[in-house]
């Protein structure tokens, strides 16, 4: 999804339910805004309006409704505005932040990072960060290969189905698939991984880097 510079931004709210997660997350059925909110889920919402000249040429031609779902709590920013905790881009900080946040990451989300995002009500994304795998906790799956990625789902009798790279010789990524019929990428390191899912279009990028950074306020 391109980036837009809004001429109005109006914030909304945040909410935050301290409920325990009953969602697994690494199923690929679409879940409601209300489910991730009765599962304690933080809701960060904007709406971005456009202004004549972006009715004509933008990319969104009328009033346009985000709503961003984490398990990432919110923090103030220096300006007072409230963004996700900051997780990532920790060089413009100062140490002592960077251990608080990295501890709350750690003890409190388990290394765990879940982002769901939405537009006018309808879900575009998810997006599930693991660095590193805390093995203590049972129901964060590992996700750290091929193998373990299709057991998985084999496990749970869903639908998993490689996506194939070259049509001529059948040679299919490592790390592309179906699941439930949703397009769905893994990025794998020895002991971490992120999980993308796209519900609709194609909306792949950095979500670490672009929501988490401390400067993505709403």
């Amino acid at each position: 999804m391109r980036k837009i510079t809004a001429l109005t931004l109006i914030i909304v709210l945040f909410i935050s339910c301290n409920k325990k997660d009953e969602i697994n997350h690494y199923l690929n059925k679409v879940v409601t805004q209300k489910e991730l909110l009765d599962n304690g889920f933080y809701k960060y919402s904007s709406v971005y309006i456009p202004n004549e000249k972006d009715k004509i040429d933008g990319y969104f031609k009328s009033a346009t409704k985000f709503d961003m779902y984490s398990n990432v709590k919110p923090e103030k920013n220096e300006g007072g505005q409230l963004c996700p905790t900051q997780l990532w881009h920790f060089y413009r900080e100062d140490s002592i932040k960077e251990k608080k946040n990295r501890d709350y990451l750690k003890n409190k989300l388990y290394n765990r990072i879940i982002t769901y995002f939405f537009r006018n009500d309808t879900l575009l994304y998810k997006d599930i960060i693991v660095d590193p795998i805390d093995k203590s906790q049972k129901d964060i799956a590992d996700f750290t290969s091929k193998d373990k990625i299709i057991k998985y789902y084999k496990r749970f009798k869903t639908s998993i189905k490689s996506q194939v790279k070259n049509k001529e010789t059948g040679e299919t990524y490592s790390n592309r698939f179906l699941i439930d019929n949703y397009n769905t990428r893994f990025y794998m390191d020895n002991n971490s991984y992120e999980m993308f899912v796209d519900y609709k279009e194609d909306n792949f990028h950095d979500v670490l880097d672009h929501l988490y950074n401390g400067t993505n306020c709403w």
